[in-house]
């Protein structure tokens, strides 16, 4: 489940246990999306005209 879907079911029962999953599971994926951008090249070729050949 993302922790838009955990948010959601936490607003619907209002248990704790939910808010700590959906709150662990927004730090997982900040922190995966912070590695994804680090490991990535830009998918933009920049201001290079196409076919520049590197």
């Amino acid at each position: 489940m993302t922790s838009k879907e955990l948010w959601a079911l936490f607003l619907q029962t209002g248990l704790p246990e939910i808010y700590c999953l959906a709150r662990r599971r927004a730090r997982q994926e900040a922190k995966q999306a912070a590695e994804r951008g680090r490991d990535h090249a830009p998918d933009h070729p920049g201001n290079r005209p196409a076919g520049d050949q590197l």
